[in-house]
């Protein structure tokens, strides 16, 4: 508890700079001009600076991460954005955050962001890898009245060998009903997730006009 405690007095005193955050301004491929429900979606995965893992036991008959429906956020190609494409770190919301947990002695272990479109009913499942060998598993993303968020991810203290089972797996699992524009920390022993969805305008502009976008940070509102 106080590893949790202690990481919600550091969030707090974060997530104000996100908190008067409105729309986001992106330029979108011309199919998803005046479509609805476009929001992008920023996570943010780390290690607790101090953790509860000598003091918990963790289950071993894990049932098995469903990846089968998962896919990864496509590569940044300079275009203007797609589904699933992720977004020019220029654009990204929670860098400052990001470091200022890295600053606090939290190991960083991932942070993207990608377009996403949710319309009342939509179901996604992101793929959320880890080049390292850190972690591995899924983001899934549901639109009902509200966004909700079920990741489910296993964590490997000592690494993930391609030939070896895992010496130690900690499973990550739990589901969240989140608003936009709000800034969510969800919890854990061992890890710490923070998610961000922000609503999308939509703007459609010629090659040059892009480039000018994408490299001027001030383009965000």
């Amino acid at each position: 508890m106080r590893v949790i405690a202690t990481t919600l007095l550091l969030l707090a005193s974060i997530g104000q700079a996100v908190a008067d955050d409105e729309v986001i301004k992106l330029a979108v491929a011309p199919e998803l001009i005046g479509e609805e429900s476009l929001y992008t979606v920023e996570v943010v995965i780390f290690k607790q600076a101090q953790t509860d893992n000598v003091s918990e036991t963790w289950p071993t008959d894990l049932e098995d991460i469903e990846f089968s429906n998962a896919a990864l956020p496509m590569v940044n190609d300079g275009e203007p954005l797609t589904l699933n494409e992720e977004l020019p770190i220029t654009t990204f919301a929670l860098t400052e955050q990001a470091n200022r947990l890295t600053k606090k002695g939290y190991e960083l272990l991932y942070h993207n962001s990608w377009l996403g479109q949710f319309k009342p009913g939509a179901n996604s499942t992101t793929l959320l890898l880890d080049a390292f060998g850190n972690f591995e598993g899924t983001l899934r993303i549901e639109r009902q009245r509200y966004l909700h968020v079920y990741p489910s991810i296993n964590y490997y203290p000592n690494g993930l060998s391609l030939t070896d089972e895992p010496v130690e797996t900690i499973r990550f699992e739990e589901s969240r009903r989140m608003r936009s524009k709000d800034l969510h920390y969800i919890d854990h022993p061992v890890l710490g997730m923070l998610v961000l969805f922000r609503p999308v305008e939509a703007l459609e502009l010629e090659a040059t006009e892009l480039m000018t976008f994408i490299e001027t940070p001030n383009a965000i509102n």
